[in-house]
């Protein structure tokens, strides 16, 4: 991928980064003060949250650290000067994902979109594990190039849910003329969203494969290539 890509890369990596935390901020402060009254559709919103605040807490601030930290795993000159302390956020990552990752599958039980909302949350939870757990197993066994490959998928996955919040913001922009509740739409727009940001993962990740590799290795013959290079080293 040419500089020009990388650096388009970046900007959405930032952008959707700040949604996220942006995101997040906001569901605290709704959680820190007293619901607001009407019949606006804010009001049913924050007091679902309101209802299950334990959990819902227990899944965002892990959250917001992940959104905050995940930029610094994907700076190269970060990681190619300091190993250490690229390992050591990497291990920040994997704890504060599998809280993330689980308490979004527990909320996903009841969800505000119903059986929509309730399955792509499900969906794509368990395949922010499932990534997370193949990424870990991958720098354990020192295959560097595919541990990347499965972070990538996994930040990518996380990233659906900043993805989902211009969607929504849309839908709620057009909720007059379309007569649609956040009940009726956060199911399309979850789906949307999520989607969206997995296929643009996987797009970025055949662009950025190495090509002219014998055999058709792919990452495969990059990580066979490097392997003298990564004893001892790893997560």
């Amino acid at each position: 991928m040419n500089r020009r890509g990388q650096r388009t890369v970046w900007i959405a990596l930032l952008a959707l980064s700040a949604i996220g935390a942006a995101a997040v901020i906001r569901r605290i402060a709704a959680l820190a003060t007293s619901p607001l009254g009407g019949n606006s559709p804010f009001t049913s919103l924050d007091a679902h949250f309101d209802a299950k605040a334990g959990m819902t807490l227990i899944h965002i601030v892990p959250s917001l650290v992940f959104v905050l930290l995940v930029p610094l795993q994907f700076a190269g000159s970060l990681r190619r000067r300091h190993p250490r302390f690229h390992r050591s956020i990497g291990r920040v990552l994997m704890s504060l994902g599998i809280v993330a990752g689980i308490s979004a599958v527990w909320l996903s039980l009841h969800p505000v979109g119903g059986i929509a909302e309730g399955t792509a949350t499900t969906l794509y939870g368990c395949f922010f594990l499932l990534c997370l757990g193949r990424a870990w197993w991958h720098i354990r066994n020192r295959r560097v190039e595919l541990h990347r490959e499965w972070v990538i998928r996994m930040v990518a996955i996380a990233s659906g849910a900043a993805a989902t919040r211009p969607i929504m913001a849309v839908f709620f922009a057009t909720s007059r003329l379309t007569g649609l509740t956040p009940e009726q739409f956060f199911g399309p727009a979850m789906w949307l969203g999520f989607t969206a940001s997995y296929v643009a993962g996987e797009i970025y990740l055949r662009h950025k494969q190495p090509r002219g590799l014998p055999g058709g290795q792919g990452t495969v013959g990059v990580e066979t290539r490097l392997a003298p290079l990564l004893k001892g080293q790893g997560h």
